[in-house]
């Protein structure tokens, strides 16, 4: 399972459970890869969640319960860092930042805030309840 993707300058590099995987463009366009392969585009994702949750900016990925993709930042800004909500073990607030941990035990420091980490978590919960009640209520 993906825990989180970093830029690199040799592409994106996906840490999963037990290895660490490159991918040779940015970690945006693997995310628009991972959309695809859940049968939507990122683009007509984007546009969907903003206009029905008026969610304008860090859009969390919703593909599916093992993928639930928040970027810590700007996701065109090239340092931006997507976190696999699905993956996190345990979450630790510190004076500047936060410490993730994976249920793999890897760790990961971030400058980021425990309140815009949970309102991120919040997003990731509603298009995950909107689209789940669309697929069973259509």
């Amino acid at each position: 399972m993906i825990e989180y993707i970093v830029n690199t300058s040799q592409g994106a590099l996906i840490y999963q459970e037990r290895h660490i995987k490159t991918y040779k463009s940015s970690n945006l366009s693997y995310i628009k890869l991972l959309c695809q392969e859940g049968l939507f585009t990122y683009e007509g994702y984007l546009m969907a969640v903003k206009k029905v949750l008026d969610i304008k900016y860090k859009v969390p990925v919703y593909i599916n319960d093992y993928l639930m993709l928040i970027p810590v930042k700007r996701t065109r800004d090239y340092d931006n860092i997507w976190i696999n909500y699905a993956s996190i073990n345990h979450i630790r607030e510190s004076d500047d930042g936060l410490e993730i941990e994976f249920y793999s035990q890897r760790k990961i420091y971030l400058k980021y805030s425990l309140n815009s980490l949970s309102k991120q978590i919040k997003y990731l919960e509603m298009i995950k309840f909107m689209k789940v009640k669309h697929f069973h209520f259509q």
